[in-house]
């Protein structure tokens, strides 16, 4: 699995995407002007993460298709005061059952609103996800 971001992503967007791949143990790669179809011809499974109006988005992809995608309207950065957790936790079902199989997740009976992984340099991101319209 390997993960990008939007084609001009501001520098908080490839921290963040560079953070996200070491906390599920992958590999990032900047996207330059590739398109979307050169990037999943090329690595096939991937995360992209970009800047959607107000909101962001990440998007899974699965052998060239589209498996899931969610919407979180802010995050949070914190400093990580405990170990090191690999992978991500959330208390949201439908975002735990959709990626289960293809990432390194782990589900909480806390956090139903939120997505939470600890980055490098003792960072800790908390995503808040979009509501339901």
């Amino acid at each position: 699995m390997e993960v990008t971001t939007s084609r001009k992503p501001a520098p908080p967007l490839r921290t963040f995407s560079k953070d996200l791949a070491f906390s599920i143990g992958e590999h990032y790669s900047p996207r330059g002007k590739a398109g979307i179809g050169d990037i999943l011809e090329k690595f096939g499974n991937l995360i992209i993460f970009s800047k959607a109006g107000r909101n962001f988005l990440i998007e899974v992809y699965h052998d060239g298709e589209p498996v899931f995608d969610f919407t979180f309207s802010s995050y949070s950065v914190i400093e990580r005061e405990d170990n090191l957790v690999k992978g991500l936790t959330t208390g949201n079902q439908t975002v735990y059952d959709n990626l289960v199989q293809y990432l390194n997740i782990a589900k909480t009976d806390q956090n139903h609103d939120r997505i939470i992984f600890d980055g490098a340099q003792r960072r800790r991101y908390v995503l808040k996800l979009k509501a339901e319209e």
